[in-house]
């Protein structure tokens, strides 16, 4: 891996609240491109790694590189990150142009570019009819999508996703997931995305970064032995699925049934 290929470095990150440790360490590295998930029991501090990889919330100890630059040190600009949350987080006063208008505005984006690059991203999330709809007047699973929308706007130089799919059917969140591989592809975004669903994570990921329980560490870093694209019906899902439970019952610490149903934390 050279470093022109590294787009997120993450080394000795730990993160402590009133001397309390939420992370012990974590060392990773994450290369363009690539979908990176983020596994690990409920209180493993997976919120906190990801306000530490947003700028959010600085670390106690250790360093995230972007693009080469640190992040918690000062800087000409800050770099441009996307940020994917359960719930949509869009402004029901104003439309969805609106909405992906004001992420446009707090970037250096050229306006004169801005009707061209919402109806590029609209276009590839298939809601273009939807570009002047109010936000609640749509189903779920479009909000969700403008949501992916905003965060792919910028040209962001990764992408952090939590949970983004946890609240929909899963119908609609199966749907979602067989889009989210079409649109990475189709666009090169690199993206960081945490999960509770094993079986989601293998069908998406490249690799899966999975965590003790907390404070945590890497337990292991599990790259997912099947080319893309993935059918989710693949029976060799279901073997990585199993493989993976199999691995994390004793550090989790869990009695899991031998089971492929997705499972909430």
């Amino acid at each position: 891996m050279t470093s022109s290929d590294t787009v997120l470095k993450v080394v000795d990150l730990g993160v402590s609240y009133g001397g309390s440790p939420a992370i012990s360490r974590l060392d990773f590295e994450i290369r363009r491109g690539e979908f990176v998930a983020i596994l690990g029991p409920s209180g493993c501090g997976k919120s906190s790694m990801l306000n530490t990889l947003s700028g959010l919330m600085a670390p106690t100890r250790g360093r995230v590189v972007v693009d080469g630059d640190e992040l918690y040190l000062p800087r000409s600009r800050d770099p441009r990150l996307g940020y994917v949350f359960q719930a949509h987080r869009l402004l029901p006063w104003r439309t969805v142009r609106q909405n992906l208008e004001l992420v446009l505005s707090a970037s250096e984006v050229p306006r004169e570019t801005w009707e061209a690059r919402i109806d590029e991203i609209l276009e590839i999330l298939h809601i273009s009819q939807f570009k002047d709809a109010w936000p609640m007047r749509l189903s779920g699973g479009q909000r969700q999508r403008v949501s992916i929308a905003r965060a792919l706007l910028v040209d962001p130089s990764y992408i952090l996703m939590d949970e983004p799919l946890s609240t929909l059917d899963e119908v609609t969140a199966r749907s979602l997931r067989q889009e989210l591989t079409g649109i990475c592809q189709r666009t090169g975004a690199t993206v960081v995305f945490v999960t509770h669903s094993i079986r989601e994570a293998v069908y998406l990921a490249d690799r899966i970064l999975i965590l003790t329980r907390g404070p945590s560490t890497i337990f292991e870093d599990y790259h997912v032995p099947i080319e893309r694209p993935r059918d989710y019906d693949d029976a060799r899902i279901r073997e990585v699925e199993a493989d993976i439970i199999r691995r994390i019952q004793v550090p989790w610490g869990l009695d899991m049934p031998q089971t492929t149903e997705r499972r909430s934390a």
